[in-house]
């Protein structure tokens, strides 16, 4: 299995956290995994449109530009097959958009909660 990923947040730590987390993933299932990060909605945008769709895409909902509200249609409209995650302190604002997204991850996310979260957008778990 070979997948790729978008992480869109942006604070660096957050970023690196999530990367973390999914190479633990990589390492457990012995599975292909290709992460590329976006700190906000233009460099996200910019990725969506460049590059082949993603197979799933994690957005943080509040960013300096936009929100992953608008990361999320940019993606579904790209392709109908990405799988798309919210980590969000917001959830409300996730409520209001919740049909463009799989899964809703809460903030702060422990990484036993994000790793099977994760899983599950990999249909794996």
């Amino acid at each position: 299995m070979s997948k790729r990923v978008l992480i869109v947040d942006d604070f660096k730590y957050n970023l690196e956290f999530e990367e973390k987390v999914i190479g633990l993933l990589v390492k457990e299932y012995n599975i292909s995994i290709e992460v590329e990060s976006a700190m906000n909605v233009a460099e996200a945008r910019k990725k969506i449109e460049e590059n082949p769709p993603y197979d799933i895409v994690i957005v943080d909902i509040n960013l300096p530009d936009g929100t992953g509200v608008d990361i999320a249609k940019e993606a579904n409209e790209k392709s109908e097959h990405t799988k798309i995650a919210a980590l969000t302190l917001y959830p409300d604002e996730y409520e209001q958009a919740s049909d463009l997204f799989d899964l809703l991850l809460r903030k702060p996310i422990m990484p036993t909660t994000y790793k099977q979260k994760f899983e599950k957008l990999l249909d794996i778990a």
